[in-house]
């Protein structure tokens, strides 16, 4: 391990970009697609975060023969489709590319660790002429789902990060878990899908309102 290397993990949907709209839509579409009544889509935002599978458990009604993985492919499907007509809704928040270039400039490993789908990050990252940016991105499809600590310690063992300099960054209880549970820092970010108060209750190290109080605690958060 590199005791001067510096690795930034962060969430993707909820944190880089606001894909609310976008997962509920899927949601629809992919229960429609199924033959199922639509959702909720109160209950579809409620558990963004989640890994896929297991959130549309949450909120898939009783008494069809249909399973969440089943559904979960139909909304794999749709969203790849999205992506390769270039239709995802997914707007990036305010500020957040700029603080990625500023922590490269500060001398930051910078990577996603996300419970979404490979094919939806790659779509997303390229839309947003991102794909080059992160030093590691980390997905369910090759890893275990947030908040196990599996992906936090796959960045830290590839790029040689001790656990000390390394920190999560994330909208939901899940990627508090993940830091919770990897031991490293972490800090939730209050623009996303879970509130102030189920962050703070999860563990999370801080707590930032906009990209620019995240800009200026990453100045200091490792020593």
């Amino acid at each position: 391990m590199n005791k001067n290397l510096k690795l930034a993990l962060f969430d993707y949907d909820g944190t880089i970009v606001d894909s609310a709209i976008m997962i509920v839509e899927g949601a629809i579409a992919a229960f429609r697609i199924c033959g199922l009544p639509d959702p909720d889509p109160k209950k579809v935002r409620e558990n963004i975060g989640r890994p896929l599978a297991v959130a549309l458990d949450f909120y898939m009604p009783p008494g069809y023969d249909i399973s969440p993985e089943q559904i979960s492919e139909a909304y794999r499907s749709w969203y790849a489709e999205q992506g390769r007509l270039g239709l995802q809704n997914e707007p990036l928040y305010p500020g957040m590319v700029e603080l990625l270039y500023e922590l490269k400039a500060n001398d930051w490993l910078i990577g996603i660790a996300t419970n979404k789908s490979r094919i939806g990050l790659t779509n997303g990252l390229a839309k947003h002429d991102l794909s080059d940016m992160f030093d590691i991105t980390l997905s369910t499809d090759e890893n275990i789902p947030k908040p196990n600590p599996a992906m936090a310690k796959r960045a830290m063992n590839e790029l040689g990060v001790d656990k000390n300099n390394c920190v999560i960054i994330g909208d939901t209880i899940n990627d508090i878990g993940l830091g919770v549970n990897a031991g490293i820092k972490s800090i939730g970010v209050t623009w996303g899908y879970n509130k102030k108060e189920l962050l703070k209750s999860a563990g999370a190290s801080h707590l930032v309102n906009n990209s620019s109080e995240l800009n200026e605690l990453m100045k200091t958060i490792i020593n």
